[in-house]
């Protein structure tokens, strides 16, 4: 699943992507969630926090899981009101809704629910590994 081509940095912002984001929000909360309860909770830190919220990654993905509910309601055309966006690469600016973003890395795809970000690459694949390894759970068998 993270190497769906819908992931990939030059795919075009009209593509069908927010469907299997939010699959993948899923099955990564379900695979963080089974960590925490097995006392092998992920929670590093390092660019998760937005707007001075700081959180772990599991507390990240569990509250983009609980939102979810709320963003199936958004219409790609309806781009003033869309609470789930996207971005490729470095860069700033304001989303159609009105929310201030922030990309840090030239090589990263992020998604944004509001004003909080997860990338790609440095949150969700990092999380899945540190589960991986965690497990002893062969490299990519997870969402592969």
């Amino acid at each position: 699943m993270l190497n769906d081509p819908v992931f990939r940095l030059d795919v075009s912002q009209d593509d069908p992507w927010r469907s299997e984001f939010s699959q993948l929000i899923r099955l990564v909360h379900h695979l963080l969630t089974e960590a925490d309860q097995a006392n092998q909770r992920v929670d590093f830190l390092e660019g998760v926090g937005v707007n001075g919220k700081l959180q772990d990654i599991t507390s990240l993905i569990t509250w983009m899981y609980d939102r979810l509910p709320e963003l199936a309601a958004d219409k790609p055309g309806q781009l003033p009101t869309n609470r789930l966006n996207r971005y490729a690469h470095q860069g700033w600016g304001y989303f159609a809704n009105g929310c201030f973003f922030t990309v840090e890395f030239d090589d990263e795809l992020a998604f944004f629910i509001d004003d909080q970000r997860v990338y790609l690459n440095r949150h969700i694949r990092r999380a899945v590994s540190e589960v991986e390894q965690a497990f002893g759970i062969p490299s990519s068998a997870i969402l592969s």
